[in-house]
């Protein structure tokens, strides 16, 4: 699905499929899911091998276990950070996009001011021409 915002277009529609999976992953890892998961695998490990109904793969103190964590954090973080590293981007584009939109808006803003002050002007002169010189209020 194209995303409208050119923030989006540029940082999300155009993304390297490198990026992508990593932006998945962390948003995977990040997950109530992913936590659930984890906790269950986690506890059926310990369970398993801590009862011997299956053989006592990784006994007390679960070394391999360890591993796995410490593997999966080897992962995780650089993951986490480029995550922060595309967020830091996306925000400074959306300021900039942000500051673009302003200065145009300013830009109107003070035109439709004009057209307003002008707009008065001619109403006011009108008034006089038609109705003589009178006391109208002096424009804000």
């Amino acid at each position: 699905m194209p995303h409208r915002h050119p923030v989006n277009r540029a940082l999300i529609d155009h993304a390297s499929p490198g990026v992508r999976l990593a932006d998945g992953t962390v948003r995977a890892l990040g997950s109530w899911r992913f936590l659930i998961i984890q906790t269950i695998v986690v506890a059926a490990w310990v369970g398993a091998n801590l009862v011997g109904f299956v053989a006592h793969w990784d006994p007390y103190p679960f070394i391999l276990l360890n591993l796995l964590f410490s593997t999966q954090a080897a992962y995780a973080a650089p993951l986490i950070l480029l995550s922060g590293n595309r967020q830091a981007e996306k925000d400074r584009l959306m300021a900039e996009h942000d500051a673009t939109v302003n200065e145009r808006a300013e830009a109107l803003i003070e035109e439709l001011s004009r057209g307003l002050a002008e707009n008065t002007a001619l109403t006011r002169a009108l008034h006089q021409r038609l109705c003589g010189p009178s006391e109208l209020p002096a424009p804000p």
